[in-house]
């Protein structure tokens, strides 16, 4: 008895699944044709580890790939009655998958690989950045060290030129005295020069003189000379008179 109701239970339950299975097969013929879409829309898996890409809109049909979360598709047509889109993968294969697994948007996870690649470009960037700053840095350090060596030797330059200023002073100051000192030697030279005529007519003047001293005292000697005697004789006369 119990095992006729076991055999009785199966019956039933074979039986409905046939008719299940019948009506799915109806519902998967009546559900195949599509709405197009405008083409090229696209869609992204959500965040699902992978969704199946089907042969036809229903889980009956045989699974073509398993698509990935993130994966790109593009949207050829939609049986809102099945609940699944008609979609082309990057690889160019056409499929269907639940409709209610695609995004308008990209996933959070697509989004976080942009953020992240946007991250390292704006790293990358900051790195440059930083490498220029520094750069500049080490110009600017550069161009002050310059600027203090500049200025040391605009120091040093000026005051040479103030040393050269004051020896060229010191020259024409020499140059002047100098000068001075040439006409005074002239005027020097010129006097002795006058001196030296002077001199000269003296010592002429002194021998004139001398010989005309020295002629008087010949002619007094000879006068001397010739009055004496006579006047030596007439004492005698004088004398011889008396």
């Amino acid at each position: 008895m119990k095992l006729l109701t076991q055999l009785g239970l199966c019956l039933i339950i074979s039986a409905g699944t046939t008719a299940t299975s019948g009506a799915q097969a109806e519902q998967t013929a009546a559900g195949d044709s599509y709405v197009a879409v405008s083409a090229g829309s696209k869609r992204y898996v959500t965040d699902t580890l992978w969704l199946q890409l089907r042969s036809g809109p229903s889980a009956q049909h045989r699974i073509i790939q398993a698509l990935k979360s993130g994966e790109h598709l593009t949207l050829i047509g939609e049986n809102t009655d099945a609940g699944y889109s008609l979609v082309r993968t990057s690889k160019n294969n056409e499929g269907w998958v639940l409709t209610r697994y695609l995004d308008n948007q990209p996933t959070a996870r697509e989004h976080l690989v942009v953020v992240n690649q946007e991250l390292e470009r704006t790293k990358a960037e900051l790195t440059t950045a930083t490498e220029r700053l520094q750069a500049l840095e080490t110009e600017v350090k550069g161009l002050r060290s310059e600027r203090s060596d500049l200025e040391q030797k605009t120091v040093q330059v000026t005051q040479e030129l103030n040393n050269i200023r004051e020896v060229s002073s010191g020259a024409l100051a020499l140059d002047e005295k100098a000068r001075k000192l040439s006409t005074r030697n002239q005027e020097l030279e010129i006097q002795l020069e006058a001196i030296s005529v002077e001199n000269a007519q003296l010592r002429e003047d002194r021998d004139l003189n001398r010989l005309i001293y020295g002629g008087g005292l010949v002619f007094l000697g000879i006068l001397a000379g010739l009055i004496l005697p006579s006047l030596r004789g007439g004492r005698k006369h004088t004398s011889s008179w008396s």
